[in-house]
């Protein structure tokens, strides 16, 4: 009902900025914090490997697994090609690879805390780091201990404070999102669209959930989707990979019962590489971008080139919360050459609908990955619907 104007679109730009920097404001300290008494308490009790090992597998095998049904949708619909839209490219800030491993191994160890709000690794390293080595011997590590835990427990309740009041914010970011729609015509990316809502459907309440009926001890895996909803509303509206690490740190444990040594883990990882459902919405864009590009059908290797691309760029946007769609799209382009370097530009009238579907998808897979390791590693405290926030 807001009329599109340029003092509208500025004004709600800024409150949508605002709403996700203050999304993310205590993020940074409660994963800290949280990180090092869970890899302590982890250490503790001896289940460090086992949960670790199985955060891997799950990163690995969910990333692959969504991929597949990305791929496998796009070439049974195959999306009509849309016309070559001629955009310019702005700058990405991408980090090389060397930058990632200065950033990560600076020369002074206190750098981490200076990194900016987009590259959480490098403050998880040290987390893990100093969680390791406060078991050597717990009469000196005791006030340590004590300090750790005492400041993991104030960041969560400042971090569920900033949830309580999210809701405001989300009314100016979806305000935001509708002013950047309304300027594009989107007819042209109706069936990609179709395409991605299909997979979310079908990910989200069909195969996500018999996968935690069927690993997960035949528990009704409807509950665990309801106790994700407002996780799932927050990555969708935001398109941010660490606003919906703080609304799962207090969901997952409110909601769920996840441990604090659990969920600080899985969820820090996954919102750094557990990437699969932007995985699954770049694997499904490409082969669009391949198709409006080339008048020739898609070869088994074309497609088997976009399916390991779209896995291993996943893995590669530790450093981008937000617009992961984008950045990998961009990467593939550049990588994949032959005249398609701005080729992911075509997308740009809609990219926020892609960056949104595709951290809906992140989020609701860790989601699940966190309660599957939880279940097999005993560290889920069952909470009744009724007592659900």
């Amino acid at each position: 009902f807001i009329p599109l104007s340029d003092s509208g679109t500025i004004i709600f730009d800024f409150l949508s900025k605002l709403s996700i920097q203050i999304g993310r404001y205590t993020i940074f300290p409660l994963v800290f914090f949280s990180i090092v008494m869970g890899t302590y308490e982890l250490r503790h009790e001896r289940k460090l490997f086992a949960v670790y090992s199985k955060i891997v597998i799950y990163l690995v095998l969910s990333a692959v697994l969504l991929v597949l049904v990305g791929i496998g949708t796009a070439i049974i619909f195959s999306p009509e090609r849309v016309p070559i839209i001629i955009e310019t490219q702005t700058s990405l800030n991408e980090l090389s690879a060397q930058q990632v491993f200065f950033h990560i191994f600076p020369k002074n160890a206190f750098k981490v805390f200076l990194e900016s709000g987009s590259f959480l690794l490098p403050l998880y390293i040290l987390a893990f780091f100093i969680g390791i080595n406060l078991d050597f011997n717990r009469q000196i590590t005791r006030p340590a201990i004590q300090v750790f835990d005492s400041l993991s427990r104030v960041f969560y309740h400042g971090n569920s404070l900033i949830v309580e009041f999210f809701a405001l914010g989300i009314i100016a970011i979806v305000t935001s999102r509708i002013f950047y729609v309304r300027l594009y015509n989107l007819e042209i990316f109706k069936q990609l669209l179709i395409i991605i809502a299909f997979d979310l459907v079908i990910m989200i309440f069909g195969i996500f959930p018999l996968l935690l009926y069927l690993l997960g001890g035949k528990i009704n895996p409807y509950k665990w989707l309801y106790a994700t909803t407002a996780s799932a509303i927050t990555a969708v509206v935001t398109g941010d990979e660490y606003v919906s690490l703080g609304m799962l740190a207090k969901h997952g444990k409110e909601n769920l019962g996840l441990k604090r040594r659990l969920s600080s883990s899985v969820y820090t990882l996954f919102a750094v590489f557990g990437r699969a459902g932007t995985a699954l919405v770049v694997s499904v864009s490409f082969i669009l971008i391949l198709r409006s590009y080339s008048s020739l059908e898609l070869t088994f290797m074309q497609i088997l080139w976009v399916a390991g691309f779209s896995i291993i760029t996943s893995f590669a946007l530790i450093s981008v919360p937000g617009m992961g769609v984008y950045v990998a799209l961009s990467m593939m382009s550049a990588y994949y050459g032959k005249g398609l370097e701005e080729g992911f530009l075509i997308l740009k009238p809609v990219m926020p609908l892609l960056v949104s579907a595709g951290v809906l998808l992140d989020v609701v897979t860790a989601s699940l990955a966190s309660y599957l390791i939880g279940r097999k590693e005993g560290l889920v405290d069952e909470v009744q619907i009724e007592n659900f926030i």
